[in-house]
């Protein structure tokens, strides 16, 4: 296996282009960002798909089932897209607590599919968080919110290790103390919560908390998120305040431009590109897809990041 890998390496930058993996998110990261697909954040996602590409999701399957530390899993750590995967995070536990956020800022970063941090100048948090090594953002952060019961969107050690450490973990079917059902308002210090159910499909109706968060300055005015995971109804997304950032799945039936029409937020991520866990062919979408249903929407304030990309916005 690691002779396997040793020679795979030496291949890959002939296979994905003259960038290796530390060269592209260079560009992603520090030399582009997500409000300009420019020629040269275009070209360095391309070759950042070659990667993705040739990484199934048997691999990816493989690389969860074995225990860290386990020899398999350095080896197979030295697979393009999961030096990308894990130089996210590491951008992120490198980055969250080193960030001081002003009271007129909302810092966000983008882990892996729709998982998101959001610091204030007071507090931070999570919504649907997963990676392999997620439990390590748990000291980070003072809470967490799940949209919904499936595992690309959680991440179980991550959930363990908040309650340990006694921090509030909200979803709709953790028996934690912190349940939620729909209809709930929640205040933790300046960040207030409301929540309701939607349908992720015909077939599986009101399954996804859909989360309006909204970051309370210190005189009231509200910057509000809107996270609805899965869901795939824009007409049961009905928010009480005017939506701030809007983060949708670009890819699970939602009529986006009903949903934008609707909401009219200033700003879209939009999010759960690349699964890894999907099939090449099958639900896992690309860049290239993301940036098309971007430019579908041919509207100002629509973006897809990339992991471990730091966002900034202003109240």
């Amino acid at each position: 296996m690691k002779r396997f890998i040793l020679l795979f390496a030496i291949l890959l930058p002939a296979l994905c282009g003259a960038q290796g993996v530390e060269g592209l998110v260079d560009i992603l990261w520090n030399k582009t960002d997500y409000r300009e697909i420019t020629a040269e954040r275009k070209e360095a996602m391309t070759a950042m798909q070659r990667y993705v590409d040739i990484f199934t999701d048997t691999q990816f399957v493989e690389y969860y089932r074995c225990s860290e530390g386990c020899e398999k899993e350095a080896a197979l750590e030295g697979w393009g897209i999961l030096q990308f995967y894990n130089m996210a995070l590491e951008k992120l536990l490198r980055e969250i607590p080193a960030t001081e956020v002003g009271e007129d800022e909302i810092i966000v970063w983008q882990l892996y599919n729709m998982g998101y941090v959001v610091k204030t100048s007071e507090q931070c948090f999570g919504v649907d968080i997963h990676h392999k090594h997620a439990q390590r953002i748990a000291p980070l952060i003072d809470f967490l919110c799940i949209t919904h019961n499936h595992s690309d969107h959680q991440w179980k050690p991550l959930t363990k290790e908040m309650a340990r450490l006694g921090k509030a973990v909200y979803s709709n079917f953790l028996n934690n103390g912190h349940k939620l059902a729909g209809g709930e308002k929640i205040k933790i210090g300046n960040i207030e919560i409301e929540n309701w159910l939607g349908d992720h499909n015909a077939a599986t109706p009101k399954f996804v908390t859909n989360y309006q968060i909204s970051c309370l300055s210190a005189d009231g005015k509200p910057f509000t998120f809107l996270f609805t995971g899965d869901s795939y109804n824009h007409e049961q997304m009905n928010p009480t305040r005017a939506v701030d950032v809007f983060v949708p799945h670009l890819a699970v039936g939602l009529k986006m431009d009903k949903a934008v029409e609707k909401l009219n937020p200033k700003v879209v991520l939009m999010s759960h590109i690349l699964e890894l866990a999907h099939h090449i062919n099958k639900w896992r979408w690309s860049y290239a897809y993301g940036i098309n249903e971007c430019e579908k929407l041919k509207r100002e304030g629509v973006y897809m990041p990339v992991w471990g990309e730091k966002i900034t916005f202003k109240r």
